[in-house]
């Protein structure tokens, strides 16, 4: 027993962690435009790896050892194959991992840029610049991108850190418990076989691939995590209330339905967050953030897992003859982190200017909606800023740094297909649809 706790739980969950890690660090860095899918594309094939595995592992060790005891190569063989596979197929893999060369960026985006500061100008002369200002040929402007970028400590002590921290907890714990425990449930509650268990663990493997694709997917198309975050949470709550009536009530499909949809936004938690870590603190921190904050889904299964094997060992002595009643509490409890998480969501400052805007005189709090409008609480008074009360307010503030350290002067080229680099670091300042026009964000 000790070099099962040792080997597979030590070895093993530190090697499982380094190979999940390793190779999104680098895609963060290669596609920071398309974030999302990159993560989405590397975490997938952990959620693609529980689609296989029960069937796998129950093929090599013998279908029927749960029941008879009967063997095919048995335990201790099967670790070694299976171990051995994994080995030949990361090491190979590992060869093409490759860091982006120095100075590397895409459309304004290199390893330091958050979200927001992608395109961050002001002209030199101190004149506003906006998203419609004819650039002459050569206009000097400052770029005020480098003064938003964040050192690694700076990222790990901020309190939006750790906001998303525990958030991503409350997301997780609910398809963590579930996954480990969908085949007891169909066997236990619904009597179903081992072969229709493990079918139905695949099943929810295969949900929480797609989960691992699609989110991180709408979340570039939308151009940000949060709302999806928010979205899921509030999702994985009402699936956690319907799960203990599902049960009762003995509904099967319903009991599916609800441990299908949990995968699904199980596995898109996954998949997003090295991408909103990546907007919120930038690339090239994203490996150390990114390690940090899956020990929420540590701390959720280790934690989690106890509480969760306490209760239904509790509920299954109290109700000894009536199985639907031994989740009922389990799935109680997991509703209270999940809600925290949600309501924690809400009020993330993942938009730049939530964050460096100043607060104006009196005031005691702000808030962004989904519509991207922000409000501002002085006292007792409530004031939406129109978009051009914020953008004034805005470019005001980014006048203000132009004599800072982080302000770098840099000049624009026009160019006859509408698009321009200026001389620092490359960043595309025009766009396609407009020639001769200038976007600043």
């Amino acid at each position: 027993m000790p070099l099962v706790y040792i080997g597979y739980g030590v070895f093993g969950g530190a090697g499982l962690g380094i190979c999940y890690i390793a190779p999104i660090s680098p895609l963060q860095k290669w596609f920071p435009e398309m974030r999302g899918v990159a993560a989405g594309l590397a975490v997938c094939g952990f959620g693609a790896g529980s689609i296989f595995s029960p069937f796998t592992q129950n093929a090599l060790i013998g279908k029927d050892y749960a029941k008879t005891g009967t063997v095919f190569l048995g335990i201790e063989l099967t670790f070694v194959i299976l171990g051995s596979c994994y080995f030949v197929v990361m090491g190979l893999c590992s060869i093409i991992l490759r860091m982006p060369p120095p100075g590397y960026h895409v459309r304004g985006i290199n390893i330091h840029t958050v979200k927001g500061a992608e395109m961050v100008y002001v002209k030199s002369s101190g004149m506003e610049l906006t998203s419609s200002t004819d650039v002459k040929p050569t206009l000097p402007v400052l770029d005020h991108s480098a003064y938003f970028s964040m050192t690694l400590m700076e990222s790990l002590q901020s309190y939006q850190y750790w906001m998303i921290y525990f958030m991503f907890l409350g997301a997780e714990i609910t398809g963590l418990l579930i996954i480990s425990k969908i085949q007891s449930i169909a066997s236990n509650q619904f009597g179903r076989t081992a072969n229709e268990a493990a079918s139905i663990n695949s099943g929810l493997g295969g949900m929480n691939l797609l989960g691992r694709l699609i989110l991180p997917l709408i979340s570039d198309l939308l151009g940000a995590r949060k709302p999806l975050y928010c979205l899921s949470l509030a999702v994985q709550a009402i699936c956690l209330g319907c799960l203990p009536s599902a049960l009762a009530n003995h509904s099967f499909g319903g009991t599916l339905a609800c441990a299908f949809i949990i995968g699904f936004f199980y596995g898109g938690g996954f998949g997003m967050i090295p991408a909103f870590l990546a907007d919120q603190f930038g690339a090239k921190n994203v490996g150390a953030t990114h390690g940090v904050i899956l020990t929420a889904w540590a701390i959720a299964a280790v934690c989690g897992g106890l509480i969760f094997t306490a209760v239904y060992n509790a509920q299954s002595h109290i109700y000894p003859n009536d199985v639907s009643m031994w989740y009922n509490l389990d799935f109680r409890w997991i509703l209270a982190p999940v809600l925290f998480s949600f309501l924690l969501s809400l009020f993330i400052p993942a938009n730049l200017r939530d964050r460096k805007l100043p607060r104006a005189p009196g005031e005691t709090f702000r808030y962004r909606f989904i519509n991207g409008r922000l409000i501002r609480f002085t006292g007792c008074k409530v004031h939406m800023l129109t978009a051009a009360e914020e953008e004034a307010e805005w470019q005001t503030y980014l006048a203000g740094l132009s004599n800072l350290p982080q302000s770098k002067p840099v000049e624009v080229v026009s160019s006859e297909y509408g698009h321009s680099r200026h001389s620092g670091n490359g960043v595309d300042l025009f766009s396609q649809n407009g020639l001769g026009k200038v976007h600043v964000y």
